[in-house]
């Protein structure tokens, strides 16, 4: 009675009580239990006629043929096909629809039923679910983070748009060594691509060619892989073929891109010249006694406040926005083309696919193109053999115009040379004393002189063989080949305009005269992976009882080579670039070669137990290897164990009559992590000295002197990081299917990280890698999906509906041990020092990262309120402030404000993030939509911002946001404009936000219509991401913490703008 209730609200609060006339067929809709259904869909096949069963299960519909068919179809039922005939009553039972949990979801070397999963595991079928596989993002990747709890990659910042280093899943497990990406992949889930192992960019892989993709989140379920698992695996599958008659498929689309959220200017001249006029009055004491109502016409006030050139642009009517200047509409285009299909023992796929991206920012541009073969063949009834091949090449060239340039260059400036005759010419200096961010600024940062290319491949090729013994059955032996072959070219050639001087026509006449300053590098690497996997399973049912037992072995061996040249100086003419640098000056010729190589093998078993498909346990087992460890430390032992519960299959439960399906799930498991170089255990040496040559110092007598030294100190004891962590998990399923989710909590500790520490001064080295250190990682996850308006989305309306919620927290439980005095020390020197966006702050009892500052508590009012922030002894704790000043906590309360006072202010993690999506279909229409929503507060997903605080508007470019305090305007969030900022305080705000994330309309073709034109399948899209966001963030986009860009004279803070992207596609199948 508890199901029949609970339904019976739900069709009252989606589709209302229907009334009935007589008709002439009618009857009654029932589960087996006798149960009545309510609100299932009775049509006429082939018609729009039709209707839904009443609370009571009851359904009628007038005027039905005696040759019709009706389909009764209700979400968690099988559906039914009836003829009418002469009946006049049809009484109707559903049977229980358990497709979904009879689905197969990949698992490590194997499959396994999802009813049958007892860790925690998630999957995307991208087959299915078209809306999701035509959003323009660069990657398959980047759509799981509104699919998977726990899932975070960072939205698209690049044409190539190759974020894996971001992406993480269930947060940090261990301490990175800086902020960059390219530091991140201590904390990288493994890539697992059909199968095997994957070294190669995610690129390699068409999002077209995709069938699903599985998440193994807990260590139980990728403890299997060892020591590249321990945060977390992504499985990708790709498709083969399935259908007796070849299948064609054609995708094409066209995308436009721009900036998410671009920093926003003040254009306006009235307010250009008030804010300089304001901040020379703060600043210059010549202004001290001036007053803007002074100056009789905004020409008058440009001609005191604007230098020679800004005042001629003023004059003349030019403005320039500079970061629109270097920006663009990146247009991209994707083509793809694939045949599958399958006969009694062979199954094919085969596909290729072209992508060309610009990015929004000039200099960013970016085209690959793929290919993959798929034969798998049943040999005979024992033996199913198959190859794979597959090939990525991708060319990449500019150099990125200069963001730091391009954000403060005042707008009264000039592109171009104003000289009479050399129009053609860009400008250096476009406000007469900065250089132009389409110039840079220098060597290997020129937009328009810095010619830059790169070149990569993969090709990959894979070999099976599975042995499924006939003399004893549920035996199977599986061995696997691959080989990854890598290559990577990399040119940069900096041509003699780029130390040409616009202010100088004799330059402009011969830029040749530089040829001597020409200089470039050019680089090329390859590297060649071999993997062989060894797995021999056994499964065997007795009555009730299931086993499934596995073990394998097996071997990595990686093996890269690089060489790079440095040249300068040129007497000849340059226009080859790289590809004459056997003219450039020898003694300024540098060659340099690399080699690395390193071992991976493992040892592995599972087995699983079932009983009676109710109560489930797994026991996992991996003995890892890896050479680059120390003698002795190379090989360690990891457990995983899991068990799960389907409660719904007990008789207690069953009575309760509200539970389709609820399942409790729990796992514990270890993996080994050695997130360390494989020579990072031996004594290292380099070279040390002097060269003859301009490019170098040189002495006793300009004579080079070159000689070997150590370069870093062993430690011979370096071993395994331990990854531990446990999850309980509840997957449950009610209202007849039509609400579903699952729900996941989990705790981990990672100890002995592999980090980087201070070394004895007496050792003569600054640092030694160590085993230390304890970082805990916990959190919540839930997913939730329903079938809010359960129509057939063709003939009546259907709504779906997705939740999915994560939060989660990590702390620094230990670092480098207790000193002398029993204390636990911070590592926050190298943040304070350096900037926080090259060190992670890290304190002990806090987050990874968190922020690490002085408090600010708001700004002086007034001259009164500095004198009434005193200490308990009456002392004035900020002396020296004046109204207009941030007033900073005396953390420490010694009555100073200073160094001391910095302490813990707060996580980088959101308090929680959240995807709400929706699905509407109807009459061939389709729209996908949804949000994401990130929260933070004080103290949770903050992050540092310093340059759009920035109140001192003197010179350059102005930020619109900016409005400072004033006497009269006592803003709580900018300072006045003559503040000095003497202790480098950071300016911390909230990245909370709220976007939409991803959308998409389609159009079905009727197949009735394609028959016509020989077309299998239509189906046009217009798709979209990141189209608008909500937050109260200050920098660019607050999912990744774009900050505003350093002054133009800096090289900081000049984060890559994240994209919205539209995109126009249509797939047809033949």
């Amino acid at each position: 009675m508890g199901k029949r209730l609970i339904t019976t609200l739900l069709v009252l609060l989606t589709i209302g009580v229907q009334a009935f006339a007589q008709s002439a067929v009618s009857g009654k809709v029932t589960d087996k239990a006798g149960e009545p259904l309510v609100g299932v869909n009775v049509l006429v096949k082939g018609t729009n006629a039709g209707t839904m069963t009443d609370l009571d299960g009851n359904w009628t519909i007038a005027n039905v043929e005696s040759n019709a068919v009706i389909v009764f179809s209700s979400i968690g039922f099988s559906s039914r096909e009836v003829t009418v005939g002469t009946k006049k009553v049809i009484n109707v039972v559903l049977e229980d629809d358990t497709n979904f949990l009879d689905e197969v979801v990949v698992v490590g070397y194997g499959t396994a039923r999802r009813r049958d999963l007892s860790g925690s595991i998630a999957s995307v079928n991208y087959a299915n679910d078209k809306n999701i596989s035509t959003l323009p993002n660069p990657n398959a990747l980047s759509a799981l983070s509104s699919k998977v709890a726990g899932f975070s990659y960072a939205p698209t910042s690049s044409a190539a748009g190759d974020n894996t280093g971001t992406m993480t899943i269930r947060g940090k497990n261990s301490i990175p060594s800086s902020v960059g990406a390219g530091s991140q992949s201590v904390n990288q889930p493994m890539l697992v691509i059909d199968g095997v192992i994957s070294y190669g960019s995610i690129n390699s892989v068409n999002t077209s060619d995709i069938e699903s993709i599985d998440v193994l989140k807990d260590a139980s379920a990728a403890a299997i892989y060892g020591s590249r698992a321990a945060n977390g695996v992504i499985i990708i599958t790709t498709k083969r073929g399935t259908s007796a008659k070849p299948v064609v498929s054609f995708n094409a689309s066209v995308s436009l891109s721009d900036w998410t959220r671009m920093p926003k200017m003040v254009t306006d001249d009235e307010t250009f010249l008030k804010n300089r006029f304001d901040s020379y009055k703060a600043n210059n004491s010549a202004f001290k006694d001036k007053n803007w109502a002074d100056y009789s016409s905004l020409e008058t006030a440009a001609t005191e406040l604007m230098s020679d050139v800004e005042l001629a642009a003023f004059k003349d009517g030019t403005r320039t926005n500079w970061i629109k200047e270097i920006s663009r509409t990146g247009v991209g285009q994707k083509y793809d083309l694939s045949i599958a299909g399958k006969s009694k023992n062979i199954a094919y796929y085969v596909s290729g696919d072209y992508t060309r991206q610009q990015g929004i920012r000039l200099g960013d541009d970016y085209e690959k193109y793929n290919f993959l073969a798929k034969l798998d063949m049943n040999v005979n009834d024992w033996l199913t053999v198959g190859v794979k091949a597959s090939y990525l090449g991708a060319n990449s060239w500019g150099q990125t115009a200069r963001i730091q340039n391009a954000t403060w260059m005042s707008p009264y400036s000039y592109v171009m040379v104003q000289t009479k005759g050399y129009e053609n010419w860009y400008n250096y200096w476009p406000d007469g004393k900065t250089a132009s961010p389409l110039v840079g600024a220098g060597k290997d940062d020129s937009y328009l002189y810095t010619d830059r290319s790169g070149f990569s491949s993969n090709a990959n090729g894979i070999a099976y063989a599975q042995i499924d013994f006939p003399f004893l059955k549920g035996l199977s032996y599986r061995i696997t080949v691959q080989g990854q072959h890598n290559t990577g070219r990399s040119d940069v050639f900096n041509n003699p305009e780029l130390w040409v001087d616009t202010n100088s026509t004799a330059d402009m006449d011969n830029p040749s005269k530089y040829n001597g300053n020409a200089e470039g590098s050019s680089g090329m690497s390859y590297s060649q992976t071999w993997n062989v996997d060894n797995i021999l399973t056994y499964t065997k049912d007795i009555k009730d009882h299931h086993f499934d037992l596995m073990v394998g072995y097996t071997r990595e061996k990686y093996n890269s080579e690089g060489l790079n040249v440095q040249f300068k100086g040129f007497s000849s003419p340059t226009y080859l670039g790289v590809y004459k640098m056997d003219v450039a000056d020898n003694a300024n010729t540098i060659l340099k070669r690399s080699r690395t190589t390193w071992t991976r093998a493992g040892y592995l078993a599972r087995a699983n137990y079932n009983f009676k498909n109710t109560y489930y346990a797994s026991a996992v087992f991996r003995r890892d290897g890896y050479s680059g460890l120390a003698e002795g430390y190379k090989w360690d032992n990891f457990y995983g164990a899991s068990a799960a519960w389907v409660l719904s299959n007990e008789r207690f439960i069953k009575d309760l009559g509200w539970f389709d399906f609820l399942k409790f799930r729990a796992s514990w498991g270890q993996n080994g992590a050695s997130s360390v170089s494989p020579y990072q255990t031996l004594a290292t040496v380099g070279v040390v000295g002097t060269r003859q040559g301009s490019m170098s110092w040189a002495w006793l007598g300009n004579q080079g002197n070159i000689g070997i030294e150590p370069f870093g100190i062993p430690n011979r004891s370096l071993t395994w990081a331990t990854v531990e962590k446990m999850n309980f998990g509840l997957d449950f399923t009610v209202l007849n299917g039509r609400l579903s989710g699952n729900i996941d909590g989990y705790t981990g500790r990672t100890t002995n990280m592999i980090v980087s520490r201070s070394a004895p001064y007496m050792t003569g080295f600054k640092s030694i890698y160590d085993n230390v250190g304890l970082v805990t990682n916990n959190g919540i996850e839930i997913t939730l999906n329903s079938v809010n308006i359960n129509g057939d989305g063709d003939k009546t309306f259907r709504w779906t509906s997705s939740i999915v919620f994560d939060s989660n927290t990590n702390c620094v439980k230990e670092l480098y041990g207790k000193d002398y005095k029993g204390v636990e020390a911070d590592d926050v020197a190298n943040a304070v020092a350096y900037g926080f966006d090259s060190y992670y702050a890290l304190q002990v009892g806090h987050p990874i990262g968190s922020a690490y500052d002085l408090k600010k508590l708001g700004i002086f009012n007034s001259d009164e309120e500095v004198k009434g922030y005193v200490n308990s002894k009456g002392e004035m704790i900020q002396p020296n402030a004046k109204a207009g000043d941030i007033k900073f906590e005396d953390w420490n309360n010694d009555g100073v404000i200073d160094e001391k006072d910095r302490h813990f202010l707060g996580s980088p993690d959101p308090l929680f993030t959240m995807n709400i999506g929706n699905t509407l279909n109807w009459k061939n229409f389709s729209l996908y939509f949804n949000f994401r929503w990130a929260q933070g507060n004080d103290t949770h997903f903050i992050w540092f911002d310093p340059h759009a605080f920035k109140t001192n508007q003197s010179s350059g470019a102005q930020l619109a946001a900016v409005d400072p305090w004033t006497e009269t305007n006592h803003s709580q969030k900018y300072p006045k404009r003559d503040y000095n900022n003497t202790l480098n305080y950071q300016f911390w705000n909230t990245r909370s936000f709220l976007k939409l994330k991803d959308l998409s309309l389609s159009y079905t073709v009727d197949p009735n219509l394609l028959k016509k034109v020989g077309l299998g399948g239509a189906r046009v899209y217009v798709a979209a991401t990141d189209l608008f966001t909500i937050t109260g963030w200050s920098g660019l986009d607050p999912e990744t913490g774009g900050t505003i860009a350093g002054d133009a004279g800096s090289s900081r803070f000049g984060s890559n703008g994240t994209y919205k992207t539209v995109t126009f596609g249509v797939n047809l199948t033949f």
